[in-house]
C-alpha cells in the first residue's frame, strides 16, 4: 500500500468513528430526555422547566454535532 492510501484508510476510519461517536451521544440525549419527563412525572420542582429546555437544548446540540460529523469530516 502506498502511504496515501494508508491516510485515507486512516481518515476513512476516523470519519466512521467520530460518525458512530456523535450517534451514540444523540442516543444519550434522547434517553436523558425520557429521564427528564419521567421525573417530571413523579416530582415537580420549580426547576422543571429550566430543566426541560436543558434537556432539548442538549438534544439540539447532539443533533447538530452528528449532522456537522457527517458533512465535514
Amino acid at each position: 500500500m502506498m502511504p496515501t492510501e494508508l491516510n485515507e484508510l486512516f481518515f476513512g476510519f476516523l470519519k466512521i468513528m467520530f460518525v458512530i461517536a456523535g450517534m451514540l451521544y444523540t442516543v444519550f440525549s434522547v434517553v436523558v430526555i425520557r429521564q427528564i419527563h419521567n421525573m417530571q412525572k413523579s416530582l415537580t420542582t420549580s426547576l422543571s422547566s429550566k430543566l426541560r429546555i436543558l434537556g432539548y437544548l442538549n438534544l439540539l446540540f447532539s443533533i447538530l454535532v452528528l449532522l456537522f460529523f457527517i458533512v465535514s469530516l
